[in-house]
């Protein structure tokens, strides 16, 4: 993102709404618009992706050292612990056997187009 920052956005505001608003909703709506802007991390990889065919859902994927906060506002029992651990890995395996298919399917079809038969005879003629 090219030097977006809250008084680029701002600019962009209709005139006449701009000139109507008093100092106090103006610098509100500044802290808005930069609570709102993705702030800079240092991050190692930091990866974004749209589907092309449903513009609605993305992916991001960030390589890092983890910054935030260790407090937590909530408490993990261990077993609730341990049952969103298996979830997770169920998940992630989900996730590669998808990936997987999808890849296997993909070149099986590219394999039919071009008319490659693997097992030869294996069909009566």
């Amino acid at each position: 993102m090219k030097n977006l920052n809250e008084d680029v956005i701002f600019e962009k505001m209709n005139p006449l709404i701009k000139d109507s608003m008093t100092n106090e909703q103006k610098r509100e709506t500044k802290k808005l618009i930069s609570c709102a802007l993705p702030k800079a991390t240092k991050k190692i990889v930091n990866l974004n992706f749209d589907f092309w065919f449903f513009k609605m859902f993305y992916i991001t994927i960030y390589l890092g050292s983890e910054k935030r906060k260790m407090d937590r506002k909530f408490s993990l029992t261990k077993l609730s612990h341990i049952l969103f651990i298996i979830f997770s890995t169920f998940l992630v395996f989900l996730v590669i056997a998808s990936v997987l298919t999808a890849i296997f399917l993909a070149l099986y079809y590219i394999k039919s187009l071009i008319g490659i038969d693997l097992f030869q005879f294996h069909l009566l003629r």
